[in-house]
């Protein structure tokens, strides 16, 4: 059964992408030029949607779940591929 993508806001996937490069919601969020609270959104919607906290608190620190490292490869070389649709040759 595949999966429906019209179900998700792909957007997710590049806030995702800070989030696990930065291990914040304050950094990514700077990253992105958002807000924090449009970021820990963004994060509560990807832990429902993919069924994993994905990032934890750790004392001051937020690290990734496993179920999130197995996804940071998977994750980049789409969004490198997404992202060389739009390169002018």
């Amino acid at each position: 059964m595949a999966f429906n993508l019209r179900k998700i806001d792909l957007n997710l996937l590049v806030i995702f992408e800070a989030l696990y490069a930065t291990g914040s919601t304050g950094r990514a969020a700077e990253r992105l030029g958002m807000s924090q609270p449009a970021v820990s959104n963004a994060l509560g919607r990807l832990r429902d949607l993919i069924g994993d906290p994905l990032l934890v608190r750790n004392g001051a620190r937020m690290e990734l779940t496993p179920r999130a490292q197995a996804l940071r490869s998977p994750l980049a070389q789409a969004l490198d591929q997404v992202r060389t649709l739009f390169v002018a040759d």
